[in-house]
């Protein structure tokens, strides 16, 4: 037995979210790797071949399409491995060239009319299983009359054997009940995937029993019921070597913060001569009692009209909030996201007569292994008034991302801190770096900027002991003028 194989496994199918995805980039890895190929391919097989539910499978299949996007050719077989079929398997089948000849287990069927939805699946929404799929067929049941929510609940009733032992798999209360009522965190326990499978069935008798269209389904389907984003499956926790060391003294006052600032993009320039920092936001002290998280976006400024950092950073993080600086968007399937092009009038603060050089932007697609990195980490570049839209691809581990004219900035990401819980106030315990591959660019009309500064903020967040709820004090804001 490999044992360290058997612990990926095993990890693969623990209730933590983040915990699955690198896992499924270790056993792609391993794939890719030819000593080790063989044997892994086997071992996944055989998972693919004993799972109970539809979404274990498609974390399955993700695994090898990540393992096909980076070289691997995958066994001309897989799809006959497949217990649980669904469109979304042959989605994942289809872009490896692969097909699956058999159908759903078990059979597609109407939602009875005498069926009584499980007070169960009403309470499990919002607890364990995000609100987001009853939302969306609830919307599709009010526009189109048909009885998408019952026919998921009969679904999700059906999958009730799946695991008799233990349908919801554990006590997410043992994770957050110490943190308080105000706490969420990365899980993707058994109710969410027997949701998951629910989702996508009930999905699929709407295309074939009620006629809806099936590229108009892939899209609701591609929304929230992948485990992994395309464009960022591939992102590698790792810690970029110019960022200096992160802890409490970071923060100890304004003054500490921007000397970290100061060391930080003297250590970028060192590693990368010509790069600049757009965005960084991560956790840079986390302990049972208080965890400390620093933003810092780079501006461009036209004029010297004064800047209240506050005021400045409540607008800024307002509008973020609210998706006013536009939504990313990806297409049904496919590696890269689209960011658009803005005008600098929609973008620029008129009280300061700046603007942002990078932003958080709403989504259109949400892997739902990736919840650390939501809402609030992935900073994309804001260019604006020139042709085009901005494209978002995987690169060695990273983010790229280019514009007509070439090469923007690239994003990292790393692990802050090791707890699949956080106060619901801020994103999962992770830092995410954006770095520009020059200054500024902006179209022939705009005139160059007077200056650039970074605005920063402080978000901490404390508890008087170890156990229950934290509070936030009062954001703290500045300005590091370059």
């Amino acid at each position: 037995m490999n044992v360290d194989l058997e612990i990926l496994m095993t990890r693969l199918r623990w209730p933590t979210a983040m915990t699955r995805w690198w896992a499924m980039q270790e056993l792609a890895a391993l794939l890719l790797t030819s000593e080790t190929q063989e044997e892994v391919s086997k071992r996944l097989q055989a998972e693919l071949t004993r799972c109970r539910l539809e979404a274990e499978s498609i974390e399955i299949l993700c695994i090898f399409w990540m393992a096909v996007q980076q070289g691997y050719r995958p066994p001309h077989d897989l799809g006959s491995a497949l217990s649980c079929p669904s469109f979304l398997a042959g989605l994942l089948l289809s872009d490896m060239e692969l097909e699956c000849h058999d159908g759903p287990n078990p059979p597609l069927e109407v939602v009875p009319e005498d069926f009584d939805v499980p007070a169960q699946f009403r309470e499990v929404h919002g607890l364990g299983v995000p609100r987001i799929y009853h939302t969306r067929l609830l919307e599709l049941q009010r526009h189109t009359g048909l009885p998408f929510v019952s026919q998921c609940a009969f679904e999700w009733s059906r999958t009730d054997s799946a695991y008799p032992e233990a349908p919801i798999q554990g006590d997410l209360g043992y994770f957050i009940r110490s943190f308080g009522d105000s706490a969420t965190g990365g899980f993707a326990p058994r109710s969410v995937l027997r949701m998951l499978t629910a989702y996508q069935r009930t999905l699929d008798v709407a295309r074939v029993f009620w006629g809806v269209p099936e590229e108009v389904l892939l899209s609701i389907a591609v929304e929230a019921a992948l485990p992994v984003d395309p464009t960022l499956a591939f992102l590698r926790s790792a810690r970029p070597s110019w960022l200096p060391h992160l802890g409490k003294h970071v923060t100890a006052d304004a003054t500490s913060v921007e000397d970290f600032i100061r060391s930080m993009l003297d250590s970028l320039m060192t590693a990368r001569p010509g790069a600049v920092l757009l965005a960084l936001v991560s956790p840079i002290y986390v302990d049972n009692h208080e965890i400390v998280e620093l933003s810092v976006v780079r501006w461009r400024q036209w004029g010297t009209n004064s800047i209240d950092a506050g005021d400045l950073a409540a607008r800024f993080y307002g509008r973020q909030k609210s998706w006013d600086y536009g939504v990313s968007q990806a297409p049904v399937w496919g590696l890269t996201t689209f960011v658009p092009m803005a005008e600098l009038e929609h973008v620029l603060d008129h009280e300061t007569n700046a603007a942002p050089m990078a932003v958080v932007y709403g989504i259109s697609r949400v892997g739902y292994l990736q919840k650390d990195l939501y809402p609030s980490r992935l900073y994309y570049p804001i260019i604006t008034d020139l042709d085009g839209q901005l494209t978002v691809e995987p690169s060695s581990g990273e983010l790229k991302f280019s514009a007509l004219h070439g090469s923007v900035a690239t994003a990292c990401y790393w692990n802050a801190g090791w707890s699949p819980v956080h106060p619901i106030e801020m994103s999962g315990l992770c830092g995410t770096a954006l770095v520009g591959t020059e200054d500024s660019r902006q179209a022939h009309r705009e005139p160059p900027p007077d200056g650039h500064f970074y605005l920063w903020q402080i978000t901490r967040l404390r508890r008087p002991n170890g156990y229950g709820p934290f509070s936030a004090d009062e954001p703290i804001c500045g300005v590091f003028l370059q």
